[in-house]
């Protein structure tokens, strides 16, 4: 750790973690909400739990 020129204590780390991207590709779904004056649109995995639980609170797919 060294001082700034202000004299606040930094942290420069020697070696920052790289990541990489994961490159997988997942088939998704879209699923759309329309309420009084609001619209929400999601984007899921198709294998997630949750896409029973859009289908089941009243969700349309959008192809």
């Amino acid at each position: 750790m060294h001082v700034n020129k202000n004299g606040i204590p930094v942290h420069t780390p020697k070696k920052k973690r790289q990541r990489k991207p994961l490159n997988i590709f997942l088939p998704m779904r879209r699923f759309a909400l329309i309420d009084d004056e609001a619209e929400v649109e999601v984007i899921v995995p198709h294998f997630s739990p949750i896409v029973e639980l859009l289908i089941g609170d009243g969700w349309r797919e959008i192809v």
